[in-house]
């Protein structure tokens, strides 16, 4: 078989699981409404949702991880970083797996392919995804928590103005950039929503946007929120943890700040402990996932 008509096959297969998955959605509510339809629904998404971005060229490694727990009636969301993908959030997504949680860790529109190069889309495509992985999780189980790393943390503050998931846990939340002089200025001037700044600052100033948009948000959340940050972080300044405690106001917020550990926090600190605090506030005090 060559290219072209292997071409052809996949544009195909993709266009039956488009099909596939909205008459999924068509009847998703009526579904529901089954006893035990939730989780089938969800299996089901879970080899749609493989399918696709097998077909898409996206690494095994980089896709979406789909972990489901029949007997439980607790889920979370995981969303990565802006060039990142599901790969970055593996060892917390096998911890809370293990803890008796159904965990989606979600890949995010035009990322996982190329590493080295930057998505093309718009973060409020990625937003819009964000809020329909929510959705199928929400109609399979009656409590979502949210995850979100870095620029994943930013979309998890959109979703969670419009959606109000049980909790929010935030990582490295993008809030405060770690910017140029020169970009700092463009954004205080707001001119890098000029035409010709949007062409040069590319993705980069769509993440910017989603972290400017999300600031504004953040003190209209009234749900729990835990955020961590590490002070030596390269890319995204503590300010935006500072920024969090002082908007945030839910009686069971928590916040934590290393000293260390850059960027890539739950590879710093995931295992020797972040991963167990994450735990203990998603739940929130309650015994049995420990």
């Amino acid at each position: 078989m060559n290219e072209n008509q292997e071409s052809i096959r996949d544009n195909k297969r993709l266009e039956q699981l488009a099909i596939t998955s909205w008459e999924m959605e068509v009847h998703q509510q009526k579904l529901s409404k089954i006893d035990g339809s939730g989780v089938m629904s969800l299996r089901s998404h879970r080899g749609l949702q493989n399918e696709v971005e097998r077909v898409r060229g996206v690494a095994k490694a980089s896709r979406s991880r789909i972990k489901i727990d029949e007997n439980s009636d607790e889920a979370i969301l995981l969303i990565h970083g802006s060039t990142g993908s599901p790969s970055d959030l593996t060892q917390l997504t096998n911890y809370l797996s293990d803890k008796g949680f159904t965990v989606y860790s979600m890949l995010l529109p035009d990322h996982g392919i190329e590493s080295d190069v930057f998505p093309t889309t718009r973060w409020k495509t990625c937003l819009h995804e964000v809020q329909t992985r929510y959705k199928i999780l929400s109609q399979a189980v009656p409590r979502v928590h949210v995850v979100g790393f870095s620029f994943g943390a930013s979309l998890a503050i959109h979703l969670a103005d419009k959606t109000k998931p049980a909790s929010l846990t935030l990582l490295a939340p993008a809030l405060h950039p770690k910017v140029s002089a020169f970009t700092r200025l463009m954004l205080t001037l707001g001119v890098h929503h000029l035409p010709m700044m949007r062409r040069w600052f590319g993705w980069n100033l769509e993440v910017l946007e989603a972290m400017e948009k999300a600031r504004r948000k953040v003190g209209k959340l009234r749900m729990p929120i835990y955020g961590a940050h590490c002070a030596d972080d390269q890319r995204i300044d503590a300010s935006s943890l500072r920024h969090l405690q002082r908007k945030a106001r839910h009686r069971a917020n928590r916040f934590r700040l290393f000293p260390d550990g850059g960027h890539m926090i739950l590879q710093a600190h995931g295992r020797n402990g972040l991963n167990r605090e994450i735990l203990e506030f998603i739940n929130g005090g309650k015994k049995g996932r420990n």
